[in-house]
């Protein structure tokens, strides 16, 4: 049994990088420039996005609303300026009380202005710098542990808002992971392999159920 198992992860390993190498060669598509503001905004509305009218008794509500926008903007493929417009557009209540009083100065300070710069002054008006400080030391900290890889992704995900800046490329990101996964699951050479998160994730999973 045990050399079945080996010989159908060797396999499985070699399929998985032929498929990788195979996307690497793929010319990525350029981001569609929306010159229709409002057909970008009615796509946009189509994919249900949630709105945010002030903060809660979750304090990580604001991490996880930024997440849902993020993978919407992963389907329209649009710019940094289109993000921070539809993000807004979703404002209600307090929450834009402070966009309105916020957005002239954000934009002297940034008159090119990226995603990042904008959740960045989004996660400073809701989460103290104690509180940031405190997750990104959870999050450099986490394990898997006895949790399956499912809930170690789940709780991987939740902290990584909080992530320092150098940890945010794909790449960093898939090996801080690999480093958390229990010894059983992080000695297979398949993963070592493996260039993006997603991939890895996938192949921890499958590991995890062939042991």
């Amino acid at each position: 049994m045990k050399q079945e198992n080996q010989a159908f992860m060797q396999a499985w390993g070699t399929q998985l990088l032929t498929v990788v190498q195979e996307r690497e060669r793929q010319p990525v598509p350029p981001t569609p420039q929306w010159i229709d503001a409002s057909k970008l905004t009615e796509r946009f509305q189509k994919l249900n996005p949630s709105t945010f009218t002030k903060a809660t008794t979750d304090l990580l509500y604001p991490a996880q609303w930024i997440r849902d926008m993020e993978g919407i903007f992963e389907v329209l493929r649009c710019t940094d300026e289109d993000k921070i417009r539809c993000a807004a557009f979703q404002f209600r209540g307090e929450v834009n009380s402070w966009w309105q009083s916020t957005k002239d100065n954000f934009r002297q300070l940034y008159p090119n202005p990226t995603w990042d710069q904008f959740t960045e002054t989004f996660q400073g008006n809701y989460f103290p710098q104690s509180f940031r400080d405190q997750k990104e030391i959870e999050f450099m900290s986490l394990t898997q542990g006895p949790k399956s890889v499912l809930e170690y992704q789940q709780i991987f995900e939740e902290l990584f808002y909080f992530a320092p800046k150098h940890m945010k490329p794909d790449g960093v990101k898939a090996r801080k992971f690999e480093k958390g996964l229990r010894p059983s699951i992080i000695s297979s050479k398949v993963l070592h392999n493996l260039p993006s998160y997603a991939e890895v994730v996938q192949a921890a999973k499958v590991i995890e159920d062939k042991q």
